[in-house]
């Protein structure tokens, strides 16, 4: 095989600049914003850098679609900007009502930019194909897609290993110090501009008459379809019968994460009838044919156990996004087996395109995921406050009478839940806190589950727990060493050499396995204990920094998170935070 000289591979990507301006555009966005990330250059998260990113991320395939519908429709003068211009407004908007979190983009945030990719990829998936274009062609131009994205990822991979070593090898070989950073860089280039670039070079050149240049199947699909996707499927199948037949003999409920089995065996499923959809044509054995006419008489038992599995995690605990998605996810699954069942077309088109549209739904509309799990947590808060006469003109107070373990753990998680989710609004009043309190920091949850007395000290578990207020900065005068992000759990030493000692009393430290010193916590944790009657806070700042003198070296903690068990003596359980060390004199 003659491998494609340099004119050659010039010459193919002025071919995709041309054909794919904007997609380029919006890969190499992305790609210089992820090394701006990678170098540290913005220290909030919550920068216009975050914001480019994930805005590139989604403009990829939305930019992809437009160029699709131009070409598909034969756009020309000035209405072939049209599409190109609809997605630059919806980026935009996009752009400017993206809400990111101090530190990260939010787990709501991330959901909702997961769902409008999904959205946006399955639309390149069906959009040429809106129209009567035969199933065949839609079936091909797909396979095309899948090959050209599995082959452009094992370039990709390969490239970056092979720079990598070599970078590594020169790294070691020249003592260059070459910074750590550049493996992060190489992946951005790699991944955003040479991975996009191939899938864009291979991208299919017209969208109808497919079928009529390479109708058959590769040995490979053939085999992958044939010999591994069939009997992983009926692995699955067999597992989530046979669980069902216990659960018919012990008359028991099914557990809550079933539901992400059946989802497994339906995503790997429907994935295998699509490869599997044309290979009826040219293998004509049992196991092709029958997979082909039974899956979905197979797979509609398994959603009804899907809807068994989530059904009890949504009655015991309420809708949370997590669930949603599942419970959303099973209805999008019955109707995919309802119409393959019923219907006498059996058109493939119709799983991207609904799926397209659930995936949309699911993170925006009025029912969507997050404003259905903020009522239905909201309303669970309300119900346990209200059971244990908690809840007195719109304020939320402790229980006059004995709260059971249940009912504080309830209170606890949900108030996590509201606070991780960024659902905290409704209830902030019911707090003390302004109504438009989104997420408070952990210092202002832990404080209003002490007040509340539904914090773990004040209810059943002998620990502290302590959560600091994030450092601005330290100052390293007179110390000679920094160790960063220093996690620290009972009797495991970390990469760095400390480690919490099998009394639970000591930080020890170690190089190349021999004791250097160690660090007595004791008075700190009885200082901290007795300050805050453990009981989670709020703790200050100026709480979080101590300095331990061992036998040959001082140590600064610099705390950012504590736990630690009452009792005769004070047992440190977990650490988290930053130490500088100096040597004594």
């Amino acid at each position: 095989m003659k491998l494609p000289s340099l004119p050659y591979l010039a010459q193919t990507f002025s071919s995709v600049l041309r054909r794919f301006p904007l997609v380029m555009l919006s890969a190499t966005a992305g790609v210089l914003a992820v090394m701006m990330l990678i170098e540290g250059m913005f220290e909030d998260y919550d920068t216009n850098i975050a914001k480019i990113l994930m805005t590139a991320g989604l403009g990829i395939p939305l930019l992809l679609c437009a160029a699709i519908a131009t070409e598909k429709w034969q756009l020309e003068g000035a209405s072939k900007w049209l599409p190109s211009l609809g997605a630059l407004a919806l980026l935009t908007v996009y752009y400017f009502t993206l809400e990111l979190g101090e530190n990260d983009p939010g787990a709501t945030t991330m959901i909702r930019f997961a769902g409008l990719n999904l959205t946006a990829h399955l639309l390149v998936a069906y959009l040429p194909y809106l129209d009567k274009t035969p199933v065949e062609d839609f079936w091909e131009y797909n396979k095309r897609l899948f090959g050209n994205f599995a082959v452009g990822a094992f370039y990709s991979l390969v490239i970056y290993a092979g720079l990598s070593i070599a970078i590594l090898a020169v790294d070691n070989l020249f003592n260059i110090d070459i910074d750590d950073n550049i493996y992060g860089h190489l992946f951005a280039l790699i991944a955003g501009i040479f991975n996009t670039s191939y899938f864009l070079a291979n991208f299919p050149p017209q969208f109808e008459g497919l079928t009529d240049e390479n109708s058959t199947y590769t040995a490979a699909f053939k085999n992958l379809s044939k010999f591994i996707l069939i009997p992983i499927v009926g692995i699955y199948f067999l597992i989530l019968y046979a669980y069902s037949v216990k659960i018919l003999a012990t008359w028991e409920l099914p557990q809550g994460w079933v539901s992400s089995l059946v989802l497994g065996f339906s995503v790997a499923g429907i994935f295998t009838y699509l490869l599997n959809y044309l290979l009826v044509k040219f293998d004509d054995s049992n196991i092709v044919g029958g997979y082909r006419c039974w899956f979905f008489y197979v797979l509609l038992p398994m959603v009804a156990l899907l809807f068994a599995g989530i059904g009890r995690r949504l009655n015991d605990y309420g809708v949370t996004e997590a669930r949603y998605v599942v419970a959303t996810a099973g209805v999008w699954l019955l109707l995919m087996s309802l119409y393959f069942i019923f219907s006498k077309k059996d058109n493939i088109k119709f799983i991207p395109a609904s799926l397209s549209i659930f995936a949309l739904l699911t993170v925006l509309g009025p029912f969507n995921a997050f404003k259905v799990s903020e009522r239905s947590q909201v309303g669970r808060l309300e119900a346990v406050l209200m059971k244990n006469n908690m809840l007195e003109n719109g304020k939320a107070v402790p229980a006059k009478d004995s709260l059971s373990a249940e009912d504080a753990e309830d209170i606890r998680s949900i108030l996590s839940y509201l606070r991780e989710f960024e659902h905290f609004s409704p209830v902030a009043g019911w707090f003390g806190l302004e109504e438009d309190a989104k997420s408070p920091d952990w210092a202002q949850l832990n404080k209003i589950m002490t007040e509340l007395k539904v914090d773990r000290a004040s209810t059943t578990q002998p620990f502290c727990n302590a959560f600091f207020p994030n450092q601005k900065g330290f100052g390293l005068a007179g110390f000679d060493t920094l160790y960063l992000r220093v996690a620290l759990s009972s009797n495991l030493e970390n990469n760095q050499g400390f480690k919490i000692s099998e009394s639970q009393q000591v930080i020890e430290w170690r190089e190349d396995g021999d004791l250097k010193d160690s660090f007595d916590c004791q008075a700190y944790l009885s200082f901290l204990a007795e300050k805050y009657d453990c009981g989670g806070g709020p703790f200050a700042q100026a709480d979080a920094t101590v300095e331990i003198a061992g036998e040959r070296y001082t140590a600064k903690l610099i705390s950012e998170s504590i736990s630690f068990e009452k009792g005769e003596n004070l047992h440190l359980k977990d650490w988290n935070g930053a130490i500088l060390l100096r040597k004594r004199e």
